[in-house]
């Protein structure tokens, strides 16, 4: 299966954006997230939020770790400020968790249901919660919901790796990111995901 979206990507890309075919050329097969529970994922994000993907699991095993081992609306909904702030948790994260755990309600069928809305109209809406930015759906869409077709330009790494291999001038506004990724779809996360593994070093990069 992986493989398979492997070659149907590769030759979309090199029939939709030569300059990228050419970038991951020589890029080993990547695989799409696999999908998490809900609530589970909406905490992870929030936890992760800027910060190194290392720091942010260490923050988000500490929350796990404090709300005894499942992160859910109703473990979440059960705990104090202090308890998050002492796993590592801001004022402001702890009071984003605890919005998404009244959003999502304490058995969370109201998140599940929420989610049945089309991706769009459902980004909208958790555009509304405070402390919930473009790249806080977008990566919950990525590596939250498994979406196989999201793009961030709100995310700083996916914008230099553009601007380092596909020939875009630098700090453009969002909009021309964006556009440029349209011809990505239906793969813009695998997209993402290849140009994130861009950046890291040759060794890494290349490595089979």
């Amino acid at each position: 299966m992986n493989e398979r979206m492997d070659q149907e990507f590769r030759a979309h890309m090199q029939q939709h954006d030569l300059d990228f075919f050419k970038m991951m050329q020589d890029h080993p097969v990547l695989t799409l997230p696999t999908p998490r529970p809900p609530f589970e994922a909406l905490v992870r994000i929030v936890a992760g939020q800027q910060l190194s993907v290392k720091a942010a699991a260490t923050v988000f095993r500490r929350v796990q770790h404090a709300l005894g081992g499942e992160v859910s609306a109703s473990s979440l909904s059960q705990a104090s400020p202090d308890q998050l702030r002492a796993a590592g948790l801001s004022g402001a994260k702890s009071a984003t968790a605890f919005a998404l755990a009244e959003f999502a309600g304490k058995d969370e069928a109201r998140l599940l249901q929420f989610l049945e809305q089309p991706w769009p109209v459902a980004r909208e809406e958790l555009l509304q919660i405070r402390g919930i930015g473009p790249w806080s759906v977008d990566m919950y869409a990525m590596f939250g919901l498994g979406n196989p077709d999201v793009f961030s330009s709100g995310d700083l790494g996916l914008r230099v790796a553009m601007e380092l291999h596909l020939g875009m001038l630098p700090k453009q506004k969002p909009a021309v990111y964006d556009q440029r990724a349209l011809c990505w779809s239906p793969y813009r996360t695998l997209a993402s995901l290849h140009l994130w593994h861009s950046l890291k070093p040759d060794h890494e990069r290349y490595a089979r």
